[in-house]
């Protein structure tokens, strides 16, 4: 293998690299984006039921009856 070759071959090794590495940091991005609404969802969620559990008569009885 010639230099001109050699050098060509790293380059093309480098470029591969940088876009793989571009690829794994959007996926890793998603990833925590996803993860974030999850945990969102489970403040909402935990945040509804604070309220539901504050509000007049809520808790007190219970409906037997159907």
């Amino acid at each position: 293998m010639t230099s001109v070759e050699g050098i060509a071959g790293q380059a093309s090794a480098i470029q591969q690299s940088q876009v793989k590495n571009q690829v794994d940091v959007a996926v890793a991005k998603k990833t925590l984006d996803a993860q974030k609404q999850i945990g969102d969802a489970a403040v909402q969620l935990i945040e509804s039921a604070a309220r539901i559990s504050k509000a007049p008569g809520t808790g007190n009885l219970i409906n037997t009856s159907g």
